[in-house]
């Protein structure tokens, strides 16, 4: 077996990077001539190898003449070539490309040619200048008389002129879109494809570039056409899986990946690499079925169970309804992430970072494993006691448990690891409100203003939703007073619309205190209500309830309306029995 052999067939991946990258800059500021490999044409069927040898020795001249190339030297070529026990008319394409970069040469002219010997002619088949990184220039099918191979070379010589052309428009097209120029990318990339519309890396660069000026649908159809041309290719592939699923389209673009990943299937940073770009273009559920793949092969690699957690919660979540418990199919995915992290915490104990550790504990939160949530956390927490979003995790739990004390002393964990951990203080507020714990709530409140955890008007809407929950709607407007007065604590800092609102309820809950008080229409209930009216009138006459209630529905300016004319005619009754009484 000749030695030959040991060289292989490669794939034209291979070859790009055996021959190296296409067109390379000069190293220093002088142009040095290119290189072209021109192989003898390999005679089949017994015919003549003068044909061959004369036919590549004139087009060796021709090439000599240019400014940019210059051949291999014969000798050169047949050295190379007797080190794997070759001779020159075996030098088909595939060994001549496998040769050339020992040559230092990019481009190689090969190919084959038949003899008719009654006819003195000789056909040419298969003939190409091949590129390391672009497609070929397939050199027509021609028969030649047997003495023209001068006229043969000097007819190829001129497709050589239009090849290196193309080659150096498709250097610009690589270059442009590099420096991401555009226009200019795209002008270059199809003037290359209008020659060599099999140009599959060029087609590629195009795809990108209609990717990068948000053609996502033009991206898609040129890349269909690279894996339509090589079906092997890694960057077409991955690219068509980004935009398929950017598209929508998330079959397809799970398809394009697994295709992908069947040429990498144990490389676990490049199947998390691309479960990270599908995740972010949309596709949360894709990237953890990515990754339960990769586990099937690798079932104990923690990086995979973490990625795996993470993308099943992030689908979980799009599922998600606010302020609503998880649906069935969200908890599936709730599920399998939770178990992913257990088993990954399992392993990697204190070492697992905070952020993995948070999602965890909320895992179990949202699946409303409470009391397993604030054991995790507690557990955790001996780890990773310095870290304050912890101990708000732990709170946050602990007071869907209706722990409140308990909730409140990890906020204050929080605050002592970290002052100036967001909302400590107003989070404070609202679990002391809903806890019925008013006068607690306000010095929190206070303190959520002063640091500028939120601004005035939020916290005095958490004070008159309390308010209007458990005062107005139930009529218990004593306590609607009491919490809309809390509200009004903050009346320097709050905006017109926030006061003008405060102030007509507090006017509407006063009014209707004192117009049961008045029903007696005493003295004494005279005397009782008479300052309230006058004060509710007062209320309703301030210019910021007046702009509030230009923007208030029908039923509030009729309510509004209802207690003007009532404190006019009240408030006569009640001065009225009051001069009575004196």
């Amino acid at each position: 077996m000749r030695s030959w052999l040991r060289i292989g067939i490669v794939g034209a991946g291979a070859l790009a990077v055996m021959i190296g990258p296409l067109l390379t800059a000069p190293a220093s500021g002088q142009e040095q001539r290119r290189k072209v490999m021109v192989t003898n044409l390999v005679p089949r069927d017994g015919a003549n190898d003068d044909f061959g040898k004369d036919l590549a020795k004139a087009l060796r001249d021709h090439i000599n003449d240019l400014a940019t190339h210059q051949a291999v030297e014969e000798k050169e070529v047949r050295d190379v070539a007797r080190k794997y026990d070759l001779d020159m008319d075996e030098l088909d394409c595939v060994r001549s490309l496998q040769m050339s970069g020992q040559l230092g040469a990019s481009i190689v002219f090969c190919g084959e040619y038949s003899e008719n010997r009654q006819a003195r002619t000789f056909t040419l088949t298969g003939v190409q200048f091949a590129h390391s990184s672009s497609a070929p220039l397939h050199i027509p099918d021609k028969t030649w008389p047997k003495d023209d191979y001068r006229i043969a070379a000097q007819e190829i010589a001129g497709m050589f002129g239009q090849f290196i052309d193309r080659l150096r428009r498709a250097v610009f097209c690589r270059d442009y879109y590099n420096t991401k120029e555009w226009a200019s990318a795209e002008e270059n990339c199809n003037l290359v494809l209008a020659q060599a519309p099999d140009d599959h890396q060029v087609r590629l660069v195009l795809a990108q570039v209609y990717r990068h000026t948000g053609r996502l649908e033009e991206a898609y159809a040129e890349v269909l056409r690279v894996i339509e041309l090589d079906p092997l290719n890694e960057g077409a592939l991955q690219l068509a899986g980004w935009l398929a699923t950017t598209l929508g389209m998330k079959e397809e673009g799970r398809a394009h990946n697994a295709a992908y990943l069947e040429l990498n299937p144990g490389n676990a940073n490049i199947r998390m690499t691309i479960a990270y770009e599908i995740a972010q273009a949309g596709d949360p559920e894709g990237a953890m079925l990515l990754m339960e793949e990769g586990l099937e092969i690798e079932p104990d690699n923690t990086d995979l169970l973490l990625q795996h957690a993470s993308f099943a919660i992030a689908a979980g979540q799009t599922l998600k309804v606010a302020n609503q418990p998880l649906s069935a199919e969200a908890g599936v995915f709730y599920q399998k992430g939770s178990e992913s992290y257990r088993r990954a915490y399992s392993v990697l104990g204190g070492e697992m970072s905070s952020d993995h550790l948070t999602q965890m504990i909320a895992a179990l939160n949202d699946l409303n494993l409470l009391d397993r949530a604030v054991e995790l956390a507690e557990q955790v927490l001996e780890t990773h006691g310095e870290e304050a979003g912890l101990w708000y995790l732990k709170g946050s739990i602990l007071n869907k448990l209706d722990r409140v004390n308990e909730a409140l002393l990890s906020l204050d964990e929080a605050e002592a690891r970290d002052p100036n951990y967001p909302n400590l203080k107003a989070t404070q507020v609202q679990w002391l409100l809903a806890a019925d714990r008013e006068d607690e709530a306000l010095p929190a409140a206070l303190e959520a203003v002063e640091k500028g955890e939120q601004p005035a008007d939020v916290i005095a809407n958490l004070f008159f939703a309390k308010a209007a929950s458990g005062g107005l709607t139930p009529r218990n407007y004593e306590y609607a007073i009491r919490l809309i007065e809390m509200a009004k604590t903050f009346e320097p800092e709050l905006s017109s619309r926030v006061l003008g609102r405060l102030d007509y309820y507090l006017a509407v809950s006063k009014y209707q205190i004192a117009y049961v008080e008045q029903g007696p229409q005493t003295l004494q209930s005279a005397q009782l209500t008479l300052p309230k009216f006058k004060e509710v009138q007062q209320l309703m006459a301030l210019p910021h309830v007046i702009d509030w209630l230009a923007g208030a529905q029908e039923t509030q300016k009729k309510t509004y309306q209802q207690i003007v004319d009532g404190v006019v005619q009240l408030i006569p009754i009640q001065e009225l029995l009051i001069q009575r009484g004196q």
